[in-house]
């Protein structure tokens, strides 16, 4: 029995979570096997990039002047950029890469020539609906397991970065 003693009731409706809510690009992990594609987004709206890892090369032959250093081997990431944004790709492939071993040791790209595929190079202009192949080369300690490759945008510094798991 209620008296005019007594306190109205306190109601709290319950707050159902949003499906709606979209995840920042930063909370979203892109992760790919090799033979997978992820669509990056950079840090200009219109641009976005449909990244696809096309295989690994372990050891890759170097050509006759990119010699590894003793004890080191190169290992070569083919890869297809393709412009599915609205923007132009106007950056330096390499840049946004790095190999990670399965020690957990991070490596960056190298400058080397390998018989397996042509290098990006420089900087690569990717109009709107076009693409590019390539490899990024990397020089690791002959005992080194690639076992992740990562890549992001605008030279690695967009939000969003891909992973493939390589092994």
């Amino acid at each position: 029995m209620v008296t005019e003693a007594d306190p109205p009731a306190l109601v709290v409706p319950s707050r159902q979570p949003e499906s709606n809510a979209v995840p920042s690009a930063k909370a979203q992990p892109s992760t790919a096997a090799v033979g997978g594609a992820l669509t990056l987004a950079g840090m200009d709206p219109g641009l976005k990039m449909t990244v696809t890892l096309a295989k690994v090369v372990n050891p890759a032959t170097p050509d006759q002047y990119s010699k590894p250093k003793t004890g080191n081997k190169l290992v070569a990431i083919e890869l297809t950029l393709a412009n599915s944004g609205q923007a132009v790709y106007d950056d330096s492939p390499t840049n946004g890469a790095a190999l990670i071993d399965s020690e957990g040791q991070q490596f960056r790209s190298t400058y080397s020539d390998v018989r397996e595929g042509q290098e990006f190079g420089g900087t690569s202009t990717i109009n709107m609906g076009d693409s590019r192949k390539g490899v990024i080369v990397f020089e690791v300690p002959e005992s080194a397991q690639p076992a992740k490759f990562q890549f992001a945008l605008d030279s690695g510094f967009a939000d969003q970065t891909g992973e493939w798991a390589l092994g």
